[in-house]
């Protein structure tokens, strides 16, 4: 008896390691599905049942590993972020002149709106119903205007960054794409629109200067 007791303390760790990698294995497989499901159709028309088809899962199960909507959507939420990391000003590390910098967040910008584009639009409607939805949009509002300001330099007026931002944003890329071009080449386009720009000109020349 005390013998068996002994191999089954023995067994259960192996046990319960196996079904913590299942429950982590369903959880992931929970959260492609709501990913994917939220770049079809947006995260206000899916719905937990949606979820857990798409998923292969019950209904059930989808409320066991997240008891509420909010909780499934904040944890999405995280994945994309974790899979799509909005650029940071660590691209324009190495850049040469405000030119090359400008080249380089277009270039970084353009290829997270390319990675975000299936599911963008539906943002912009979700944002109207969903507070957290809107409230990460104006973080990546303000985190891109911050961007265009550091790449355009401390001399850039709030005119050159509405400018740059508008130059680099998401519809700008989608025209840009429609266009014909490839992310480097509209980058390249950026770039020099907003170095021939009459303002990005007087800029330039109070960084010169600044600099003598």
């Amino acid at each position: 008896m005390n013998d068996a007791f002994t191999q089954m303390v023995k067994r259960r760790p192996y046990r319960l390691g196996k079904r913590a990698d299942s429950a982590t294995a369903t959880r992931r497989r929970i959260l492609e599905a709501t990913l994917t499901l939220h770049d079809e159709q947006g995260i206000t028309r899916t719905s937990i049942r949606d979820v857990a088809g798409r998923a292969g899962v019950s209904p059930a199960t989808v409320l066991n590993h997240f008891p509420r909507m909010g909780d499934l959507i904040q944890a999405c939420g995280q994945l994309s972020d974790n899979l799509f990391p909005m650029p940071t000003d660590a691209v324009l590390v190495g850049a040469r002149d405000r030119g090359e910098r400008v080249r380089l967040l277009a270039e970084a910008l353009f290829t997270w709106w390319e990675e975000m584009a299936s599911g963008w639009e539906h943002l912009q409607i979700d944002r109207r119903t969903l507070p957290e939805v809107d409230a990460w949009l104006r973080d990546v509002d303000a985190l891109h205007r911050a961007l265009v300001a550091t790449a355009l330099g401390a001399a850039a007026d709030d005119v050159s960054v509405a400018i740059g931002t508008a130059l680099t944003s998401f519809g700008s890329w989608r025209s840009l794409r429609d266009a014909g071009m490839d992310v480097s080449r509209a980058a390249a386009q950026v770039a020099r629109s907003v170095a021939d720009s009459p303002v990005a000109a007087a800029t330039h020349q109070i960084e010169k200067g600044r600099l003598h």
